[in-house]
This record gives C-alpha cells, structure tokens and sequence, in this order.
C-alpha cells in the first residue's frame, strides 16, 4: 500500500484547479438489466466489484443500466458501506434505446443520460423513470420504465422527444447531460443513401451533448459541418469508456486494451466538472495513453512550479502589517490565472515568482520595489522580513528573502513579462529592444545544426553575415573617393568652369600680346667695328648660347626631379601598402588559427603569401640618388676652364648661369656705345621672347597655368569631359549595385530564418489580426533626419523649408520599392538632379558627404521584418505592439520554462484580447507552463484557464494577504470571477455558459 497523502497535500491538489483525470462514464455494475455478466450480485460480489472500482486509476464512474437506475443506487450503497471516505464520483448513468432508427438493417440508437449525484436522489431518479413512457402498451396504456419488468428490458425503446420532455419536467437543464452513441448501436452507422437515416441523425446529434465512441470519431464531433441541410453544427465531446458487463470486461478500466482506451477529462471531480467538457470539447478531453502535458510533467519536472509558499521570518513581529502569513499556493501545470481587485496583490505573486525563478527583468519589478518613483515593499522594513520558497516539480527549492536580489550566476528558470516591462518595450520610439526580443523567439526555431555555436540572434547574424558587411565597407571607401573625383569633374562640366578658364587663358593670351608690343624697336647691328669690338661681340654671343644651355638644363632637370619624386612617393607608397598587407594577412592568420582550429586544417598551407620588396628597395635606392645628385647643393668656384658641360645639378646649373651672365655684363661693358645698344636690344628680345614662351608652353607636355594647359583644359571639357563623366556615373552605379548585391547576401540570411517561422505566423492569423513576415530591405527609421541634417532648408530648393521638405521627400519615398536596385537608385537620382537645378552645394552644407550619404545606401538595411495588418514595427500602435509580442512568446517561443505574464491586456482592446490572445495561450498552456496576472475575463476565461487564483490585500486589517484558488467550474471560484472580471459581450456570452449560469 502506497503512503497516503498528507491533508494539506490533499488540499493543496483540490486547489490546484482542472487537471487530467480518468473518466469512465459508461459501466454496468452487477444485476445489469441485460447481459450481466458478474454472477450472483450478492455481498461478495458487490464488495468486489467496488474494490476493483476503488483501486483502479479511473476516478470517476457513470454506473449504467437499462431503463433503470438500479444498478448506481446499489453501486452508491455499497461504496458508501466499504469506501466512507472514497474521493471517487459516482455518477448515474441511465441507457436508454430509442425508438428512432438510423441504420440500414434498423438497429435503434442507444442513448444516455447522466445525471448531477447532487440531485440524483431516489426520489428524484424514481419521478423521471415514472414520468418516461416507452413505446411498449398494455391494455391500451404505453408502460412506463419504471413499470418494466425482465421480459420487456430487451424489446422497450423510447422517443429521444419524450426523454427531453421528461428531463425537463425533473431536473434543471445544468443538472443533465444526454450522450449518444457514436459507434455501435449509434449515429455512425447512419445509411448513407437515406434522408430520412441522415435527417434523424442530424436530429439526434444537435439533442446530445455529447457522445460515446472510439478516438477515430472525434475529429468528427469537434468539426462545425456535420450537418445534412448545411447549417453549422456545434463540437461537441466524446468519451470512450469501457462498457463492462462483467469482471473481466473491469479489465478495460485501465485502458490497455486497443478498443477501450482510457478517456481523460480535465476538470474538478464533479458533475459540473464533466460539463465543463460540453464548453471546452476539445481541450478538457483526450481519448488515449496519456495526455501531453502529463507526459511532460514527468519527463521535464524541472520546467514546472509546483507551489510558491511565503512566510514571516521568525524574528518579525509584524510591526508594518501581516502581508504574507502561511501562504501557500499550488499552481497547475498548465494554465493559471491569478486574478483580483487592483491593489489586491496580483503583482506581488508574479513578481515573487519572477524573484525566486532568476528572471532577467527584475528592474520592472512593480512589487518588489524600492525605485525613487515607486516605493513599494522593497523599502525597508517590509521586504526584508520575509521569505520565499519557489518548489518545483521535480523536487528542488529556491529560497530567498524578499529583499534579495535576483542570482545572476544561476540561470534564468522562469520567463517573465512585468506589466512595466511591456510598457517600455511598446512605446519605444525606434523598437529596437521589442525587435530584439521578437528575434530571440526568431532565433529559438533556428535548428540547432544551423546555429553555428551562436548565443543568439544577433551572434548568428553577426557570423552570417560578417564578409558580406566587410565587403561593403570595401566598396564604401571606393565610393567615396568616386564621389571627390565626380564632382571635380561636374564643377568642370559646369559653363562657369569653362568661363573662368577662357577668362584665365585670355589674360595669358592679353600678357603675350602685351609682351610682343615691349620688344623694342629692331635695332641693326653696327656695320664697322674694330678688331677688339668684333672680338668683343663674338664672345658675348658664345657666351649667351652657353647661358640659353644652361637654362635649358636647369628646366630638364626640374622636369626630372619633379618625375623621381613622383616615383620615390609611389614606390614608398607601395613598399608601405604590401607591407601592411603582409602585416594584415597574418594578422588574420592567427586570428583564423584560433578561430577555425576545429577543422583541424593547417592554415599556414591553406593561405601562403609571398613578398619581395628587393626590386621595389633598389628601385627606392636608385631614385633617391638620382634626386641627391640633382639637389646637390653648389661648391664649384667658376672660371675660365671650368668645364660647364659637366655640370648637372640645380644649384650647380643656376650658380653657372650666374657666372656666364656675370661675364657678358663685363664683356658688354667694353663694347662701344652702338654695340652696347645693339646689345642691349638683343638681350631685350631675348628675355621677352622666353618669357613668352614660359607663358605659352610646350603643347606636348604643357605646363600648368600656359596658354598651353589651358587650351588643353578646355579642349578637354569640349570633348572629352562628357565621355569622363559619364564613364564616373557609370563607375559609380556599378559600385552601388555592387553594395546593394552585398546587403542581399545579408538579406538571404533573414530570408532562410523566415521559412522557420511563418507557417505558425499563418496559424494565429485571424481576421484584422494578420501577422506576417518579411525578410526584405526596409529603410531606416531615421533617414529623414540623417537626410535634412545634410541640407540648408532655408535655401531655395526642392526641399526648402521643414514641413514643406518633408512633404517632398516623402513624396518621393512613397514610390520607392527597397527591394528593387533600380527603384533606390532612381530616388537617389532624382533627389540629386532636382537639387541641381537650383545649385546643389547651395542647398547642402557638404555636398561631398551628401553625395557620400546618398550613394552609400547605409539608410536601408536587410531585415527580418514583422508586419502586423500589412505595418511594420515602427507604425504599429503601443497596443499593436505588446499583442505582437504577446503572440510571440506565447505561440512561437520554444522555450519550455514558465511563463509569467502580468497584466498584458492593458493597452489591448478586447476583440484582439478574445479572438488572438486567448487562442495564444491555449497554444501556449500545451507546451510550457503560463501563469497570467489578469483582471480580463476573455483571457482568464477565453483561454480557459485551469486555475483561478483570487487575490486579496486587507489593508484595513494590517495589510493581510490572503488567497483561494480553484478551477473555473468550481462554484465559490464562479463567484469570484463574476465578482472581479468583466468584459466585451462575446465574451460574457462564453462565460455565462461556462459559469454554467442559467
């Protein structure tokens, strides 16, 4: 014999509201009045069969018999005799064949009647068989079942009409249920070609409340079309049960045997509890081994609270209020609605299991409080001086005082959802927090072989899309140095650019024009000179063309230092650049030896990267010399025989250039008056004509700022500038395609994590209540400020002034399709050529970082984005919002810890609350535990809740904590619901049937 349990156990299960029980509703007991198969129903056998009955795991009995209630009259008798104390409910069942007909070969439906043992007195069971006629006359007068006798049990049938006629007329309409048999001798051998069998069915179908069959049918009876005319056809339940006739048919009772399993009803151990299955038929019964969550309980202990118990401490003396004294409360496995009046407590429990369960959100406690806004009982002297103890299924214990902060070492063993905490996620501005945790659910459902070891949704996308984002930065510092070379070349294209040149090559051509007029008047040479004169005149002429050398020396040397300190900053440039490519590949060597060292891969074989910088040294070396040789600074002493030819470097040249100009000024000094003019104008014509020259330029290789140059300049803009330009545009769409290409790589990840997910977002889609998802480009939420930020609104423009502004940029957004390439980049486009027009660094305040802000699409992303009612995140309201999240945790959440949600329902409206959430959390309830702090009926009673926890705080009397706790057909918890909730019609049309209100 097995311990038995304690009273306060025995209690804390009463209180623990519907749970899953065996029900076997139809069982004939001993003297049946047709095939009896027990023997003599003598005392032996009486005590027998009532033991078997007590020791069997079915827990509640409909005793059956014939046209009589015999069979439950003796059943109760000696139960009463050898069980006094027997939890077990023994309910009247009474088998009736009807005289309607639905077969082929004209078997009559049976039926059944069970009755409330509350009200299944004697009496009362005696005036309804009397009032009951069959269809068997004597003597011109029909019997009644009460007057049958042995010879007619076999052969009496009665009209289902007459049945109702008569139950009406004995008991309360709440007080019965009528239950037909769906399988043999029942509606399912309806003849399928027949109107009238079909018809008579239907009529026998909407009469019962429920039926007797096999687990097959009942798919059947929960769908709303059985029906022959169309009309909408109510679930209803069906129970399988044994049907014994005898002792070896009580083998039956344990379900074991294929054609007789066990039926399960989850429902208080009453009468009323079995009606609760007329309201609930698909979630209070379950025809089979074992419910689900029964299988759970003992599988996963450890995901389950048994009970919350708080106490004083021993020292307290309860200076500041009783609060919680002996509290001890059970909650079901499956859901539990704690419920009250405001300011009743409901909070308090929540956030105490929240405590004791490690939750992550301790900061929105609205209880265990002590914030500068909200001092509750976390100040002191309240808190502090008491305990409590979280037990779980399994066995283990938390326990802590109520002033103790969460343990952030031990792990979090309870979901919680705090009313402040929901607020502050819904009325986030840019959702950030609330789409973090949507993705985490998002991230539960990423199977475990594609998770890659990541922590969560964010390490996931992070590894998945770590090369696509390093390539657009790549691509990025490409555009924008595009982005420099494009608007050179447009300030180039523009006619202003082309003025100013013209206007710089018409001074130049106006110097030259100015030049050829000073040169003086042609002077002749003087006919008659001495000896000493002409010898004179020679020299002079020698020594200029030794000078006009030397100047043209000194350009070419200038030219080729210009070119080897071009070459010397590549070269250092590029021994630099392959220096830190060096420096970067083994940088990431090492990194991907740590990183991918589970491959089990060499990755020194895998990535081999040479460099010789030999050629690139000696070409730096090379190039250094020649620029040292042609800077070397001057130490020569000019004379006579200094051997000018070898003179090469700059300083060198000019020193040389000097020494000759020197001695031509000596040399001219000895010349007659005439030659000395003569000279004079030589070297007039010479230096205007090199200064010409210096200012026109060489065509082949034009100096900046010569006539030359600037011809080329304009040549160019006539005729190869447009080529350029559109070549830049070119370059840079394909740079944006390539970015864009880069961020659908990143968008392809999302679009793999949305298969996950929307086949269940399909399942809780009702009505205006259509969530789907979208792994798509969505633009960011603060583009139009990012966008303005880059402008001057008070310039004239497209986009001048700020409502006017963003009138016309949203004008533009609207058209714009963020999965579509071509779609952004014609809004970009457009946005840039409406604002050229009217002089874009105008109406800009950098037109370099707007173009850069513009061509880099940063402003959009790929995102795995929710949409409710056709709106994303961002428009969706605060109610639209939490209800989102709501169904998240509650329909998708792999997570099978519990879940505590405190008051949800506040910013909802009671249609999306009644048609969504409470449909949620039926879901929910089937795979983790949920506790629900509510004061809405259509979530404690729409999602029909197993427990009902009533809540007080009496604050009058010292602050007082008391509770009761039961299931929702329990009468004294009807009347607190009744009491403390209220709600939408639809809703209190629900619950007035399942309050079981007449």
């Amino acid at each position: 014999m097995s311990e038995s349990p304690t009273p306060r156990a025995t209690k804390r299960e009463a209180h623990r509201g519907s749970q899953w029980l065996k029900w076997d509703l139809h069982l004939h007991a001993p003297g049946t009045k047709l095939s009896c198969g027990y023997g003599k129903p003598d005392e032996a056998t009486w005590k027998r069969f009532v033991a078997i009955l007590e020791q069997s795991e079915v827990q509640a009995f409909g005793i059956t018999d014939y046209f009589s209630f015999d069979g439950y009259l003796n059943t109760v008798k000696w139960y009463r005799q050898s069980y006094p104390d027997s939890a077990k409910l023994v309910i009247p069942n009474l088998e009736l064949r009807l005289t309607e007909t639905v077969s082929i070969d004209g078997k009559n439906v049976n039926t059944h009647v069970l009755i409330d043992p509350a009200v299944a007195t004697p009496e009362a069971l005696s005036k309804f068989l009397n009032d009951l006629e069959t269809h068997i006359s004597v003597g011109g007068r029909r019997l009644r079942c009460s007057e049958l006798t042995s010879a007619n049990y076999a052969a009496a049938t009665v009209s289902v009409h007459d049945v109702k006629d008569s139950l009406k007329g004995c008991f309360a309409p709440e007080q019965y249920i009528i239950v037909t048999a769906a399988g043999n001798d029942g509606l399912r051998g309806t003849a399928k070609n027949s109107q009238r069998s079909k018809s008579i069915s239907d009529e026998l179908d909407r009469i019962s409340s429920a039926f007797f069959g096999k687990s097959n049918s009942t798919a059947f009876f929960l769908s709303d079309s059985r029906y022959e005319d169309a009309s909408k056809s109510e679930p209803k339940p069906l129970y399988d049960a044994s049907d014994a006739h005898s002792f070896e048919d009580l083998g039956r009772l344990t379900g074991d045997e294929p054609s007789y399993q066990s039926t399960w009803i989850k429902a208080n151990l009453t009468f009323r509890g079995l009606r609760q299955t007329i309201f609930e038929p698909e979630h209070r019964v379950f025809v089979g081994d074992r419910p689900t969550v029964l299988v759970r309980l003992e599988r996963e202990a450890t995901q389950f609270i048994d009970r919350l118990e708080i106490n004083p401490l021993a020292a307290y003396a309860g200076h500041n209020g009783t609060w919680f004294r002996n509290v001890e409360i059970p909650f079901n496995p499956e859901l539990t609605a704690i419920i009250g009046n405001k300011g009743s407590g409901k909070s308090a429990v929540a956030d105490i299991v929240a405590l004791l369960g490690n939750t992550r959100q301790a900061k929105y406690f609205s209880f265990l409080t002590d914030s500068q806004a909200n001092r509750k009982f976390k100040r002191p002297g309240f808190a502090e001086n008491f305990s409590g103890r979280l037990v779980w299924k399994s066995g283990s214990i938390v326990e802590r005082t109520l002033n103790d902060d969460v343990d952030e070492l031990s792990p979090e063993a309870v979901k919680y959802l705090p009313q402040n905490y929901f607020e502050s996620l819904t009325n986030e501005i840019e959702v950030q927090a609330l789409r973090r945790e949507i993705e985490d659910v998002v991230f539960s459902h990423v199977d475990i072989s594609d998770k890659m070891d990541a922590k969560s949704f964010h390490d996931l996308e992070e590894r998945k899309t770590l090369n696509s984002r390093q390539e657009a930065s790549q691509i990025k510092t490409k555009l924008r140095e595009l982005n420099i070379r494009i608007l050179e070349l447009e300030d180039q294209s523009e006619p202003e650019f082309k003025t100013k040149l013209q206007a710089e090559l018409g001074v130049l051509q106006k110097q030259v024009s100015t030049l050829e007029a000073s040169k003086p008047p042609e002077e002749a040479a003087p006919a008659a000179q001495s000896a000493e004169q002409k010898a004179a005149t020679e020299e002079i002429a020698s020594q200029t063309r030794l000078l006009d050398d030397l100047a043209a020396r000194e350009k070419s040397a200038v030219t080729r230092l210009g070119r080897h300190k071009t070459t010397l900053q590549e070269a250092s440039e590029f021994k630099d650049a392959v220096n830190a490519l060096k420096s970067r590949v083994q940088g990431d060597k090492e990194v991907f030896k740590t990183k991918y060292s589970g491959l089990g891969l060499d990755v020194d074989q895998v990535i081999s990267l040479t460099v010789n910088l030999e050629e690139v040294t000696k070409k730096i070396e090379a190039v250094n010399e020649e620029i040292v040789a042609i800077e070397r600074e001057s130490a020569m002493v000019f004379d006579s025989k200094t051997d000018l030819s070898k003179v090469a470097s700059i300083p060198e040249l000019r020193a040389a250039q000097k020494y000759i100009a020197d001695r031509i000024a000596e040399t001219r000094a000895a010349l007659s008056a005439p030659q000395q003019r003569y000279q004079r104008y030589v070297q007039a014509v010479r230096e205007i004509s090199e200064q010409i020259s210096n200012i026109v330029g060489q065509k082949d290789s034009p100096k900046l700022g010569t006539i030359a140059e600037l011809e080329a300049r304009i040549a160019r803009i006539d005729n190869d500038l447009p080529g350029e330009l559109s070549k830049a545009y070119e370059d840079r769409r394909a740079l944006c395609l390539a970015l864009f290409e880069s961020k659908h790589k990143i968008r392809t990840f999302y679009g793999g994590l949305k298969s996950k997910v929307e086949s269940r977002l399909t399942a809780v889609s009702t009505g205006d209540f259509k969530v789907s998802i979208d792994a798509s480009f969505v633009p960011s939420p603060k583009f139009g400020e990012e966008f303005f930020n880059h402008l001057n609104q008070n310039v004239s423009g497209p986009f001048r002034g700020v409502a006017e502004g963003a009138r016309a940029l949203q004008q533009k957004l609207s058209i714009v399709d963020w999965n579509s390439f071509e779609s952004i980049f014609s809004f970009v486009d457009d946005v840039v050529r409406s604002m050229k027009s009217g002089g874009i660094r105008r109406q800009t305040k950098d037109v370099k970082k707007f173009h850069d802000f513009l061509y880099s699409l940063e402003y959009f992303e790929p995102r795995y984005e929710l949409r409710l009612g056709g709106k994303d995140l961002n428009q969706l309201s605060p109610g639209e919002k939490g209800l989102l999240l709501l169904v998240f945790y509650l329909h998708l959440d792999t997570d099978s810890s519990p879940l505590i949600i405190d008051q949800p329902e506040d910013n909802l409206d009671n249609d999306s609350i009644f048609a969504v959430l409470a449909r949620c959390i039926r879901d929910a309830k089937k795979t983790r535990q949920v506790i629900l702090v509510t004061h809405n009926p259509n979530l404690a009673i729409g999602a029909d809740a197993e427990q009902i926890v009533y809540v007080r705080l009496d604050k009058v009397n010292g602050y007082r904590f008391s509770y009761d706790c039961g299931a929702i057909e329990n009468p004294n918890t009807n009347g607190h619901i009744v009491r403390v909730l209220e709600g939408s019609r639809p809703a209190f049309v629900q619950r007035r049937l399942k309050y079981q209100i007449t």
